[in-house]
């Protein structure tokens, strides 16, 4: 074909359903509408999105254009110190390598400041954009304030969050409904009602207020939930009579999937998180290491900073403002979210102050619920934790971040458990291996990120066969796998055997479960049980002893 040819070649439009049917048939012909899938925020994501979606709603990529004044972000790593010394030492050695603001999170147990140390910090605030949160009144930094003036007050560029002040711009924080568990809606209207509260008290609001939210790895999500915020602003700022400018967004990788297991699984996530905040348009992002729930090193805060450097270096998304604009996937999910948001913060704005926020995180907490049980049913993966768990991985006894609802804490626990309390578990095989092999690879799967490491016994062919090689490896917890017609013979035969001497399990659900049972069978490990739960009666069996069920 000559290069004209090629010019002048045209290509057949193809029609939805065309789209509909390679997309069937690519899926191994799964019927259509279960492709379609629910969301915990109550929207359903469709396989495929085309123009005639954005026909049917409300198009705001130019609203969300006009709501960001630049297309670039700002650094914003936390620096993460234990002396208010080191802090400062950090701080100016990070400004050096690609960190573009101070940032200080407090905690309960705040350090002690001399006067030298706060005037060497007003120094640097006076040069660099800044972000100090306090969590508590206590917290000494807070006299940093007292050294400048007035004026000096009102030219400072930074955000503070738990410092009352009318000069400095206030940050509002998502953080509390988002780690407790909530949607991108619940957080949305979290926001909106905290900024309600704040334009019922002060009238200049619009431009003393920034909004901080946190940003899990629902890649497309979160950014259909930061470009839903600038839309919803606008909206807000119409409502409350507000200049209408660009408000600032600070975007942090959330820990709410971050996991003490496999925590090098931590660095994926950020990297994912991170990208979905530059592509929803934050203006400021922080990047926690990989390694944070466990105490950080020099090492993993420079891989963290790095994230954003490489992102920014290598993909040029910085610039261009909204660069997710025109995607029919991400407008659909826009214009999803700032529907269901408006009306939730409408519902709640109706309410008693003192029951607004109790509300939302009751709200939180269900959806929290859902989300570990769905983990818990490995219908969703946290990779390195519910799923492909490296038994070799020990659960670090040091406490940071504690408050935070992680996803992985019962996963930790089981393994923390198991640590301290060990169960010798084995998955006894019977038949043929290439046929018994799937099932005793998923149950050594199961039990691996419930916090055992099973032994993979032999394929035996005899129950008195298998039964020496328990006893012989002096095993406590047995499960056995095979096909359902071998299980069918050989499992009362190696229940006879063993005497209720161990806890048995099978793979597999079965009918005659039951009368196993009263051979003495503890029960059955199969695809969609519930993980927690089986391992806690795991443990319970345990502590009373095998003569106990």
């Amino acid at each position: 074909m000559t290069i004209d040819q090629m010019k002048n070649t045209t290509f057949p439009k193809a029609s939805f359903d065309e789209w509909k049917d390679v997309a069937v048939r690519t899926l191994k012909d799964k019927p259509f509408e279960q492709l379609i899938t629910p969301t915990f925020e109550g929207i359903d994501l469709q396989p495929l999105y085309t123009s005639e979606h954005l026909h049917n709603t409300l198009n705001y990529s130019e609203i969300v254009a006009h709501a960001k004044q630049d297309a670039n972000w700002q650094i914003a790593q936390a620096t993460i110190s234990t002396s208010a010394t080191e802090f400062l030492h950090k701080s100016k050695a990070q400004l050096e390598r690609g960190n573009e603001m101070i940032v200080y999170i407090g905690t309960p147990s705040s350090w002690t400041w001399s006067r030298e140390e706060l005037t060497e910090l007003a120094s640097l605030l006076k040069t660099n954009l800044f972000y100090l949160s306090v969590s508590t009144t206590d917290d000494e930094i807070i006299g940093v304030f007292e050294l400048f003036s007035k004026q000096e007050l009102i030219e400072l560029k930074g955000y503070v969050a738990g410092v009352p002040s009318s000069s400095l711009t206030t940050m509002i924080t998502t953080n509390e409904i988002h780690h407790a568990g909530g949607t991108a809606v619940h957080e949305l209207t979290h926001a909106l009602v905290k900024l309600s509260k704040l334009a019922d008290k002060q009238s200049d609001f619009a431009s003393k207020v920034a909004v901080q939210f946190a940003v899990d790895t629902n890649f497309f999500m979160e950014i259909g939930k930061l470009r839903a915020f600038r839309v919803l602003w606008k909206a807000f700022s119409t409502a409350y009579n507000a200049e209408t400018i660009a408000i600032p967004v600070l975007a942090e990788t959330s820990l709410r999937s971050y996991s003490k297991l496999d925590p090098t699984v931590n660095l994926l996530r950020a990297g994912n998180a991170t990208f979905s905040a530059v592509l929803g348009g934050a203006d400021m992002i922080t990047v926690h290491p990989h390694d944070v729930l466990t105490g950080s090193s020099p090492s993993s805060e420079r891989i963290a900073r790095n994230v954003q450097l490489v992102i920014r270096e290598e993909t040029m998304v910085n610039k261009m403002i909204d660069v997710a604009a025109g995607s029919y996937y991400v407008e659909s999910l826009t214009a999803d979210l700032v529907r269901q948001s408006w009306a939730l913060f409408l519902q709640v704005v109706e309410m008693s102050p003192e029951l607004q926020e109790s509300y939302l995180m009751e709200l939180a907490h269900d959806i929290q619920s859902s989300r570990i049980e769905v983990l818990a049913k490995r219908k969703a993966s946290l990779i390195g934790t519910n799923m492909y768990a490296n038994p070799a991985d020990t659960v670090s006894s040091s406490v940071s971040n504690e408050s935070t609802e992680r996803l992985a804490l019962p996963f930790e626990q089981l393994r923390k458990h198991f640590e301290d309390n060990q169960l010798k578990a084995a998955v006894v095989s019977f038949g043929v291996l290439k046929e018994v092999k799937p099932r005793a690879d998923f149950v050594q799967g199961f039990l691996q990120a419930g916090g055992l490491n099973p032994i993979m016994s032999p394929v035996f062919t005899e129950a008195n066969d298998a039964w020496h090689w328990v006893k012989s490896n002096q095993i406590d917890y047995a499960v056995v796998a095979a096909k359902d017609e071998v299980t069918k013979e050989i499992l009362p035969l190696f229940l006879k055997q063993t005497h209720n001497q161990i806890i048995i399990d099978v793979a597999g659900k079965f009918a005659e479960e039951k009368q196993w049972q009263e051979l003495g069978l503890h029960g059955a490990i199969f695809a969609g049980q519930d993980l927690i739960k089986k391992m806690h009666q795991l443990i319970v069996v345990e502590k009373e002893g095998v003569q106990g069920i």
